[in-house]
């Protein structure tokens, strides 16, 4: 009653469809590969593939291709996906170039997406219209809005033109992870150990906003994922087994940690900020085990008898400190700009407890 539907009549509950998976072993796509299947298919079909035509299932729920089944799906695995094209080489078309295959469409307008988007602005900072500003890029007046609404990219603070938090490169990085093999891993332990002169912790190989080191991320792609320990050798000790290092990393016990402090703050000439040894140098306590000795890492300071000059910084003094180094570098800061602290800016990982995001911080800062 009440509902329009004849009584006695059951309910038309939706039929659940299931996407099909396409897996592939690892190893099995590298830049050569990739450039054959490009040239194959050419050659085949007559026409260079797109690239929604190697990813069908998205193209299908687009309205892209057709219910039945597509070239790529009926010869799968013998084509990668469209986003193993560009985990390798960036865009479709760079792909396309590397194998020697001239594009159906014509080339776009100049410039990266980050030099249009800057372009727009400044031409609209000029006083131009849209129409104009469409005209000078050489793009659609619903292009040259997008390029003016376009926000930062969370993850390296470019132009992000629609709703997605990430830009294009990023987002391929993240969701397409390299496979990494157990003999690559070990020449990165190997490769960590000669740079920073120690065996790399779980804390080195995850994102700042998880509180990892700044190289990794800054270097991301040069160095696997923490996650390797436990899923290629089992655990991280038997990772740093397996390639021969020890953790380096020695017994710390209340009055050593008061020592290494000390010692730590008469090379800086100051007391050392907690920042400055979430990462520590070889020969220091992390910020974490003075936490744990002392309950905080203010308390393990002033045990050693130093007296702590940390700035605390709320929503609005960051926002004041992004306004700021905008005006004098004429862009909107990085997370790698602010990896490490200072008089004029908080860290990264700051930035990331206060807003939650980076891109909430850009937001906030550029209101």
């Amino acid at each position: 009653m009440g509902n329009g539907r004849p009584q006695g009549e059951r309910p038309i509950t939706p039929r659940r469809t299931t996407t099909r998976r396409y897996h592939t072993m690892p190893d099995t796509w590298d830049a050569e590969r990739i450039r054959a299947a490009l040239r194959d298919w050419t050659q085949e079909v007559g026409l260079p593939p797109r690239s929604y035509e190697w990813c069908p299932a998205a193209a299908r729920s687009a309205g892209l291709i057709g219910p039945e089944e597509s070239k790529w799906e009926r010869e799968h695995p013998r084509w990668p996906g469209n986003t193993t094209v560009y985990r390798y080489f960036g865009s479709w078309g760079a792909a396309l170039e590397a194998a020697g295959i001239k594009p159906l469409w014509p080339p776009g307008p100049e410039g990266t997406v980050a030099e249009r988007v800057a372009a727009a602005r400044r031409l609209e900072r000029e006083g131009l219209g849209t129409g104009a500003i469409a005209d000078a890029i050489g793009v659609t007046r619903d292009t040259a809005r997008r390029y003016l609404k376009a926000h930062p990219c969370r993850t390296c603070a470019d132009p992000v033109v629609g709703d997605a938090k990430l830009c294009r490169v990023c987002a391929t990085r993240r969701g397409n992870p390299k496979r990494w093999s157990r003999e690559e891993v070990i020449a990165a332990v190997h490769k960590w150990v000669k740079v920073e002169g120690r065996a790399p912790t779980t804390a080195d190989w995850r994102p700042s906003r998880y509180g990892g080191a700044p190289r990794w991320e800054e270097e991301f792609g040069e160095w696997p994922p923490a996650s390797v320990g436990r899923i290629v050798f089992g655990g991280w000790g038997s990772l740093l087994e397996a390639a021969g290092v020890g953790a380096n990393k020695p017994s710390w016990e209340p009055e050593t940690i008061l020592v290494a402090l000390r010692a730590y703050a008469e090379k800086l000439g100051r007391a050392p900020r907690k920042e400055e040894l979430e990462w520590p140098p070889a020969g220091y306590p992390s910020a974490r085990t003075v936490r744990r000795h002392f309950g905080s890492f203010t308390a393990g300071l002033r045990a050693a008898g130093l007296e702590s000059r940390h700035r605390h910084w709320d929503k609005g003094a960051i926002v004041a400190a992004m306004r700021e180094f905008h005006r004098e570098v004429d862009r909107w800061p990085r997370p790698s700009d602010w990896k490490t602290a200072c008089e004029d800016w908080p860290t990264t990982r700051t930035v990331y407890n206060r807003f939650g995001s980076w891109e909430a911080a850009l937001v906030e800062a550029s209101k």
